[in-house]
């Protein structure tokens, strides 16, 4: 019978014997030979094998773990997957020179395979010149021969990215997700995606990656390989150990790339080269400088295809350059360029995990003349560029790592700049930002303020410096512009209107709250805000601002129902979430609606008349995994974005001390009381009550620290969806199926805010009892320690009246966490209709049917609904005749059976005067039949007609307008159909009148 203590005995050939026998440490020696007994070693003991090594010992470590039946990897390493290499790396870098002997001695013990590795890397480095086919193929080869590389995953991205696939290359694309099990995992083939792909905002992502991975990574981006990848070559010295670690932890190939990146980039990193070809073995080096040989002289094709270029028009040449050069690393030329931004550009995406530190690069002197050169002015690159506003922008950040470049920039100067870079608010730290507006003219001061409040809105800063900030500007104001904030923007638009992005950006609504001296209220705040939009549309002709304006107005309306912001509650700012999401898609997000067919027939206007002969082509089950992704991506915002995340609004609670007041004013009200005052003057009391109050603000205290900011390993929250739990599961199901349903990705971004607040619900009811129980226990049996009754009748008064202190507190604050199910509020098409009317203010009456009258409708499709209606209804009172009934018809019916979608069709019908009849009549079909031009809005008002097919055509991929007239009768019925999220009864309860 086996013995329940037996177990697998370890082998190991006999070299791996022999190489641990030729480490020189003895105590490293025996820790190996201890190791070798087992079959595999854990990551913990791997750290303490690898540390304080001396260079030959790391070498031969590193064979001894990392190469042919090592201790790490096990007898026989199989391909790797996503999943295998999506992870951290699970111990910490050494010495670089050690680093480099540990990665010498991986590729020494299985030299045959890395030389492999350089032919592949040799076949593939001039994909640019290839079909689309014959490089898919490769990729596929290679996938089911060594399975997934980050390497592999570069090319793979970008030929998605720079070229339109056909059915037959697409199907190569799957089989090779297929071979990597890019399902498993996503989110490390997207990784590659997202750095690649022209419709992406790097910017964007890199905030989105480094906001969801701070907490996690301690300061080592290279732990993460979606962060390592937005610095894809190493930036300093010190950088190269995380580099080498990065890649030695991937796979073979991507540790041969890693070496070969370092080669190419020997100027900068020539002691490590020596390093390394003092280490590595004479026949691999061979061929590695045959391979720079090829590389080098190989003719560059169109890596910037035209189809790059034209799915970002307004993406720039040194830009694309920059993120598709990532995936040519292996040519010297491209290494070089992409690491000379690295430095600069990158160290900057990521500046909050590397603690804002930006190292100067060997090669810091800018020419100022450059700098301020024309756009198309040629550039000294080993590409044919020329000079553009990312370039402009690099170069700017390089002037400024010397302080005192600053000082030579005169007023116009500084103008010139800010209007021809991008991205500055989020590329300059506080501190480059503080140096400039010290430096700054007195004339430039304004345009540097706006600058610096759009920094302020875009990163966690101290608020003092936020405040010292809004000072000088509400000073400027009163001076110059009599207190006037859009005087003040429209003379900013005037001498400089590309400064347009920075004000939007930086004059939000809650930044203009804050100028207390200049703005009075929130709802004053938002008529400035609203004047700031339109006066920006009009000057730029841009119907975005023209849309946002009208989306406060219609917000102020709405709110008529409810108050928007509830102190009581927790808070997402579900409509600038919906915004955000818009205007900045994921890649899942993309390749979803890439993968959605566009073509989708409706029978919208037959829906009344109970047709429901609706054609849906649904998406393909291709696209499940994607959703999946998206909401992971979409849940993690929804947590940690700080302009209208859930920790924004902990912060906010945090930082304005609200937590402080509500905690300790309470409890301070029972200690002042004057009945207590003999008591307390005694001193042995009075340390008591202070023993005491520094127990309860300790436990105050923990609760801010560990238990409300996401990134505590004690935290209540987690902005991590873990997708083995059943809520979760569920969920994401109800979610495709809804999508299903709509038979479009147009409710795409409103349903995954719907989808957030039902996935938030258990953290926050945790959370809540959590403080009503565990804090609040904690707090009773701390008074109950320290007021033990011997000060008598006075003290047990005191004592109660605290524990009653204590209940009120922690209630309070557990009630913050409350859930409004959806974040919006609800409302049914005749809450909608009342408001409009009380608005118009006619004498005509209005009639109500349908059977979808009173039903309640929840998020963003109830301002949709709102906006579309109150133009029906406006246009029916001021066109009809006096004196005649309007008529409202609403009508619904389920998406699908268990979907939270209707789709609503709502008719409005008004008789018109006879004169009257025949113009409304062809004004009407005219507006229907005429295309949206954006232009043509703005100049028109964006009004009536129009504006309903803009909507709607938001909503359901088309317009959903639809006009039936009755001569006879001179009836005019104009209507429209979108879908619209039913409200629960648990959302009604909470967010309705």
């Amino acid at each position: 019978m086996d013995s329940k203590y037996h177990h697998t005995k370890a082998w190991h050939p006999a070299e791996i014997y022999k190489l641990i026998f030729s480490i020189k440490d003895i105590k490293k020696r025996n820790l190996m030979r201890g190791c070798s007994t087992k079959p595999r070693v854990n990551r913990h003991e791997v750290e303490n094998i690898r540390k304080g090594s001396t260079p030959h010992d790391s070498m031969l470590i590193g064979s001894i773990l990392k190469g042919s039946h090592g201790l790490l990897n096990g007898p026989e390493e199989s391909k790797k997957t996503s999943d295998d290499i999506f992870v951290m790396t699970s111990f910490p870098p050494i010495e670089w020179r050690n680093e480099v002997s540990y990665t010498a001695g991986y590729i020494n013990s299985v030299d045959e395979a890395a030389i492999q590795m350089l032919h592949i890397i040799e076949t593939l480095a001039s994909m640019e010149s290839m079909t689309s086919e014959s490089a898919l193929e490769l990729l596929l080869d290679y996938s089911e021969k060594y399975g997934a590389s980050n390497y592999l995953s570069y090319k793979l991205a970008y030929l998605r990215s720079s070229r339109e696939l056909s059915a037959t290359s697409l199907n190569l694309v799957s089989q090779i997700e297929e071979e990597i099990s890019h399902r498993g995992n996503a989110g490390f083939h997207f990784s590659a995606l997202e750095n690649l792909n022209s419709k992406i905002s790097l910017f964007v992502v890199a905030k989105r990656r480094v906001s969801g991975l701070v907490g996690r990574v301690n300061g080592d981006f290279r732990k993460a390989i979606s962060l390592s990848n937005f610095i894809p070559t190493p930036i300093d010295e010190k950088d190269i150990a995380g580099f080498l670690l990065r890649a030695t932890e991937s796979c073979l190939l991507d540790t041969i790339y890693a070496v070969l990146i370092i080669f190419n980039l020997s100027r900068e990193f020539t002691a490590t080269r020596r390093e390394f070809e003092k280490r590595l073995n004479s026949k691999f080096l061979k061929k590695l400088y045959e391979l720079i040989e090829y590389t080098s002289s190989v003719i560059d094709g169109e890596v910037i295809t035209d189809y790059y270029r034209e799915i970002n028009e307004d993406s720039e040449v040194s830009l694309d350059l920059y993120r598709t050069s990532a995936a040519f690393l292996e040519r010297p030329k491209f290494a070089l360029y992409r690491n000379k931004f690295d430095r600069v550009i990158g160290a900057r995406l990521l500046a909050e995990i590397i603690d804002g530190k930006i190292e100067a690069s060997s090669t810091t002197s800018t020419s100022k003349e450059l700098l301020l050169s024309s756009d198309e002015t040629p550039l000294n690159e080993e590409f044919q560029i020329n000079l553009d506003t990312f370039y402009r922008t690099f170069l700017f950040l390089r002037l400024i790592q010397n302080k005192s470049s600053l000082l030579s920039l005169t007023s116009e100067e500084i103008k010139f700049i800010f209007e021809n870079t991008q991205r500055l608010e989020t590329l300059l730290t506080e501190e480059e930002m503080r140096a400039i507006y010290v430096t700054a003219p007195p004339e430039s001061k304004s345009l540097v303020t706006v600058l610096a409040l759009a920094l302020f809105r875009k990163k966690s800063i101290d608020p003092d410096v936020d405040f010292e900030f809004r000072t000088d500007f509400i000073a400027h104001i009163n001076t110059a512009h009599k207190g006037s904030v859009v005087d003040f923007i429209d003379s900013l638009l005037n001498e400089s209107p590309e400064i347009a992005s920075y004000i939007v950006s930086s004059l939000d609504e809650v930044t203009l709250e804050k100028m207390y001296t200049l703005v009075k209220n929130a709802s004053q705040a938002s008529e400035i805000r609203c004047d700031i939009l339109q006066l920006i549309g009009k000057k730029l002709n841009r119907i975005e601002y023209i849309i946002e304006a009208d989306a406060i107005t219609t917000r102020s309306k709405v709110s008529k129902l409810q108050q928007y912001f509830d102190s009581s509650r927790m808070y997402v700012d579900s409509i600038s979430m919906k915004k955000w999401l818009d205007s900045n898609p994921s890649v899942s997000t993309e390749q979803y609606r890439s993968l959605h067919p566009r073509a989708r027939i409706s029978s919208f206007e037959n829906i009344t008349s109970g047709d429901t002969s609706v054609l849906v082509i649904h998406v393909n089950d291709q696209s499940e995994y994607l959703i999946t992704q998206i909401a992971k991506d979409a849940f993690e915002q929804f947590c940690l974005n700080t302009e209208f995340g859930i920790e924004s609004y902990l912060g906010r609670r945090i930082r304005h001390n609200t937590l402080d007041g509500v905690t300790t004013d309470t409890v301070d009200a029972v200690l002042r009381k004057s009945e207590y005052g003999i008591i307390l003057a005694n001193s042995s009391m009075r340390k008591t009550v202070e023993a005491w109050m520094d127990v309860y603000k300790s436990i105050v205290d923990k609760l801010r620290r560990d238990h409300l900011q996401f990134k505590s390993h004690h935290s209540l929250f987690n902005a991590i969806l873990d997708l083995e739990d059943s809520s979760t599961k569920e969920n994401i199901r109800v979610l495709s199926s809804t999508l299903r349903a709509t038979g479009g990705s147009e409710l795409l971004n409103d349903l995954l805010i719907a989808f957030c607040w039902k996935q938030i619900t258990p953290q926050l009811e945790n959370a809540a009892r959590f403080i009503r129980t565990t804090l609040l226990q904690e707090a009773n049996t701390s008074i109950d320690k320290y007021f033990s009754g011997i000060f008598g009748t006075v003290e047990g008064q005191i004592k109660a009246e605290l524990h009653e202190a204590v209940n009120e507190v922690f209630k309070k604050v557990s009630d913050w966490f409350q859930v409004p199910r959806t974040g919006f509020i609800s409302a049914s098409i005749r809450d909608l209709c009342q408001i409009i009317l009380i608005d118009v203010n006619r004498n005509n009456g209005v009639e109500f049917s349908g059977d979808a009258l009173d039903i309640k409708y929840t998020g963003i499709s109830v301002h949709r609904l709102y906006d579309c209606l109150a133009v029906l209804l406006q246009n029916a009172h001021k066109h009809g005749e006096d004196g005649t009934v309007i008529l409202v018809n609403v009508c619904a019916r389920k998406a699908e059976a268990e979907s939270v979608l209707d789709l609503v069709a709502i008719d409005i019908t008004s008789t018109v005067a006879k004169e009257q009849y025949q113009n409304s009549k062809l004004r009407i079909a005219k507006a229907i039949e005429t295309a949206e031009a954006g232009t043509d809005m703005v100049t028109e008002g964006y009004t009536g007609i129009k504006k309903i097919k803009f909507i709607s055509r938001i909503s359901e991929g088309i317009h959903t307008v639809r006009c039936h007239n009755e001569d006879e009768a001179r009836e005019l019925r104009v209507g429209f159909s979108i879908h619209a999220e039913t409200a629960t009864e648990d959302v009604i309860s909470c967010a309705t009148l």
